[in-house]
Formats: structure tokens, C-alpha cells, sequence
């Protein structure tokens, strides 16, 4: 919740140990990184456009009509391990993607 309001409806499944409601409460991916030295390989990002359902409805204050960007995301270590799979949606407006592409 933001200000009371919806902002991001989130399913997660981590890789990892049972964290604590101290950890889940903060920056889990803080806790990763500097408390179990995890170092992030890659992420695969699904971004689709889609129908609200009842819980964007009820959670994320959308109407019938308006537009989710619904994101499915796989991050993987920097040793290949699948660490997490998470699902989240949104109201179109309250988030956005950029994509940066370099050569090495």
C-alpha cells in the first residue's frame, strides 16, 4: 500500500531459506545480496497488457475497463540457479519499463 492505496498486487516464490518478518518487511533483495552474498545473474521479463480481475479491482482500485501490465519475471544467480519466479500486476499508470540495450 502506498499512501492507502494499491499500488502493486505480487506473487513470489524465492529460492532460498525461510526469511524472517524483519527481512520481509525491508528490502529482500538487500538481504540477498549483502546478508547471503547472492549476485544476480539475469532476469527474464514477460510484460503483457490485460483485463483487470476481482483483485485488481478490489486492491488496486480498477474499473472494469482499465488496463493491467501484468509482469512475469524469473531471476537467476550469477551461477545459473533459478532464485526467484514472481508474478506482479498494476494499473497501466502506475508503472512503466525501459529498455536499455548496449554492445559489449
Amino acid at each position: 500500500m502506498l499512501e492507502r492505496e494499491g499500488f502493486v498486487y505480487k506473487e513470489s516464490g524465492l529460492g532460498t531459506k525461510a526469511l524472517s518478518k524483519k527481512v520481509l518487511e525491508g528490502s529482500i533483495y538487500s538481504y540477498l545480496h549483502k546478508e547471503l552474498h547472492i549476485k544476480f545473474g539475469g532476469v527474464f521479463r514477460r510484460v503483457k497488457a490485460d483485463l483487470p480481475d476481482e483483485y485488481d479491482q478490489q486492491y488496486l482500485g480498477a474499473s472494469e475497463t482499465t488496463t493491467i501490465l501484468k509482469i512475469e519475471q524469473i531471476v537467476w544467480t550469477n551461477s545459473g540457479v533459478n532464485l526467484e519466479y514472481s508474478r506482479s500486476r498494476n494499473v497501466y499508470s502506475n508503472r512503466s519499463y525501459i529498455t536499455v540495450e548496449t554492445s559489449h
